[in-house]
């Protein structure tokens, strides 16, 4: 019993960090459409990457949980919404 606490435990802290990551890519990404600097670009891109990285350690430790794929889907969304202005 003590295990599944710890697995449902580590699977929520997982995702949350995803979801962490993956909100900090909208509101950077936010940022770079109402101020299109280089700076803005360059922070939207950095978040992306490391949102990028957090999925895939996501999917490698838990697999492909739907609030996993729905981070995905957000953090895809917000990528092409950032090429529109580069």
């Amino acid at each position: 019993m003590e295990d599944h606490t710890q697995m449902s435990w580590k699977e929520d802290n997982v995702i949350g960090q995803l979801h962490n990551s993956v909100d900090n890519v909208t509101l950077a990404v936010g940022q770079a459409l109402t101020n299109p600097s280089e700076q803005s670009i360059q922070n939207a891109q950095n978040m992306i990457e490391r949102a990028e990285r957090s999925v895939t350690m996501a999917l490698e430790s838990r697999g492909n949980l739907d609030p996993i794929s729905a981070l995905q889907e957000q953090l895809n969304r917000d990528k092409e919404k950032l090429n529109t202005i580069h």
